[in-house]
């Protein structure tokens, strides 16, 4: 095929399973340098260890982050095992501590995946009421003596704040490696790795891409070490980010700032709104003084902003959310994500579980970044059907 000459100031998609080599030379020498430490051949092999593409954004994301690397992999989940992985030691595996407040899905996979299917150790650590007390933080340390913590720097659903800086300090103090998945705190209002975390991982798939319309997590660190395992154990479980995945991302995180200061603007507003409605009982935002975790949330990210997501309760229980939720969904939809560009909702205790979650009257909010005259005004609609 005939090359065709052009320019662009955008990373092509390079599509590519496999990249031509010139010589027998050339191919000897990128497989010894691949043996050596993954990616470092500055020729592309073979887009299962790496793409030209995907590299493009994950030197966006490092930036982003202020980290020394970045890896992307095919979803946010994927991501979390990536980065789990680069601790694992086999039979020389001790104990992993993770909060008990994070992601429905983790827990899930902690349980199903780390405990049942590979056999490790797992504690968690669980909030007092609606916080979490370093005390007793520092007494499961004490007695758990963990290798790994695992915990978010906002909790789904409850939207709870730990005293991170502290609870990384602990850990560290006590020789403990630290996974923080910042997806709800993004790198605009923290960046963990520079309060001593080891890696920091994000579901890509929401603010950073930002639109609902691709699935992708990212792994960054400083540790060549850790970047080494988790680029190996990424090319042999195959589970990095597609090219044209990699360069959507890219063209998103362009906007990923002036966007996600504006889901945090809507965010403080929609929350201020609700606490003043008669058919709320309850709002939860980090924002709001009201909140069990507002000091550290204040503490942690200053005047950033304090995220895009609010919980908020109905005093009608379940047959409130039934009305409010058939009054608006043409507006502000019901859909199992979140960071979106416009506002989604789900019922709590119908995703999450009643067990867990029984206050039947609980809707999550995830605030999007449209005209905030918009979103108040559907959300009203909403509670005037109540």
């Amino acid at each position: 095929m005939k090359q065709i000459n052009a320019s662009s100031h955008r990373t092509p998609i390079y599509r590519d399973v496999g990249f031509p080599f010139n010589s027998l030379s050339d191919a000897e020498q990128a497989f010894i340098d691949e043996g050596q430490f993954p990616q470092s051949s500055p020729h592309s092999i073979y887009t299962r260890y790496g793409n030209p593409t995907v590299r493009a954004t994950e030197e966006a994301l490092s930036d982003l982050e202020g980290s020394h690397w970045s890896m992307l992999t095919s979803s946010g989940m994927s991501a979390i095992d990536t980065a789990l992985s680069a601790f694992q030691k086999g039979l020389q595996t001790g104990t992993w501590l993770f909060f008990s407040e994070i992601y429905g899905g983790t827990n899930i996979y902690i349980d199903e995946i780390l405990r049942k299917t590979r056999g490790i150790q797992v504690e968690r650590f669980t909030p007092q009421a609606d916080s979490f007390n370093l005390n007793e933080f520092i007494e499961i340390l004490e007695r758990v003596k963990p290798d790994l913590l695992f915990f978010e720097s906002i909790s789904n659903p409850l939207l709870i704040v730990p005293d991170a800086r502290e609870v990384i300090k602990l850990a560290k103090e006590r020789g403990v490696r630290v996974i923080v998945d910042n997806t709800f705190g993004t790198p605009s209002l923290w960046r963990p790795l520079q309060d001593g975390a080891d890696l920091v991982v994000h579901s890509a798939t929401k603010y950073l891409a930002g639109h609902g319309n691709l699935t992708a997590g990212v792994v960054s660190g400083n540790d060549e070490a850790l970047k080494k395992q988790a680029l190996k154990y990424r090319k042999l479980t195959g589970c990095i980010l597609s090219p044209d995945d990699a360069y959507r991302l890219g063209t998103q995180l362009i906007t990923f700032e002036m966007r996600f200061q504006k889901h945090c603007e809507n965010a403080m507003r929609i929350a201020t709104f609700l606490r003043q409605n008669e058919h709320v009982s309850n709002v939860l935002y980090p924002g709001l003084p009201s909140h069990p975790t507002y000091e550290q949330a204040v503490d942690l990210f200053g005047d950033k902003g304090f995220g895009a997501m609010v919980t908020f309760e109905l005093k009608g229980g379940r047959p409130a959310c039934e009305a409010f939720v058939d009054a608006i969904h043409n507006d502000v939809p019901y859909v199992l994500t979140l960071g979106d560009a416009g506002s989604i909702l789900l019922h709590i205790s119908t995703v999450f579980g009643r067990e867990k979650y029984p206050a039947e009257g609980m809707i999550r909010l995830s605030v999007g970044c449209e005209p905030y005259e918009k979103l108040e005004g559907s959300i009203s609609k909403g509670l005037k059907s109540i």
